[in-house]
């Protein structure tokens, strides 16, 4: 998979998941997302909790 799109970072190190991104991870308001570090690279993945 390509380039969805990208995003700046604020001066207080935000940034905003773009709509591409929150759609193609389905994920809103209140979701919680996981990021990880594999092979040099970061991988976000919506995060399932299984409570």
């Amino acid at each position: 998979m390509g380039t969805l799109t990208n995003t700046k970072i604020s001066e207080k190190n935000l940034t905003t998941v773009p709509k591409p991104v929150r759609n193609f991870l389905d994920v809103g308001a209140g979701d919680r997302v996981e990021w990880q570090v594999e092979d040099g690279k970061i991988i976000v993945e919506k995060f399932e909790d299984d409570e």
